[in-house]
């Protein structure tokens, strides 16, 4: 697996946690609420439940939204540290890549750096094709 995959496979399950931790936040709301106004909000009719267990669920549910916000926090930190660690590359090649993993077109980033989108797309393509002939030469 490559930098780039990681950096994806990152950004796409920090996305699902967000999700899921939006999800339980929801579940934190309607238990809130079960519990201070003592009835479900899907029934018609009232149906008393008793505090201990509107509490009981309440903070079974805010323990598992503390589990999903340290994971979610977790994540985070891995994303920043490695969006922190590709900002240090150098060199046009990897800017552009950099650029490329964060979803922008050439076109972005030609207005970005200054360069025309032709020439962004030729130097990539050109830079791969070193790579390939440099690697050839070695063995």
């Amino acid at each position: 697996m490559n930098w780039k995959e990681s950096y994806n496979d990152i950004c796409a399950e920090l996305r699902i946690v967000q999700i899921h931790e939006m999800e339980i936040r929801r579940r934190v709301e309607l238990a809130h609420g079960v519990m201070v106004a003592g009835k479900m909000p899907s029934s018609g009719d009232y149906v008393h439940i008793s505090l201990d267990k509107g509490l009981e669920k309440y903070l079974a549910v805010v323990s598992e939204l503390e589990v999903a916000q340290a994971e979610t926090d977790r994540l985070q930190k891995i994303k920043d540290e490695m969006e922190s660690e590709l900002a240090k590359f150098t060199g046009l090649t990897y800017v552009i890549q950099c650029k490329r993993i964060e979803g922008k077109s050439y076109k972005v980033i030609a207005a970005e750096l200054g360069y025309s989108e032709g020439y962004l797309r030729r130097h990539m393509s050109e830079s791969g094709n070193k790579q390939v002939t440099q690697s050839a030469k070695a063995s």
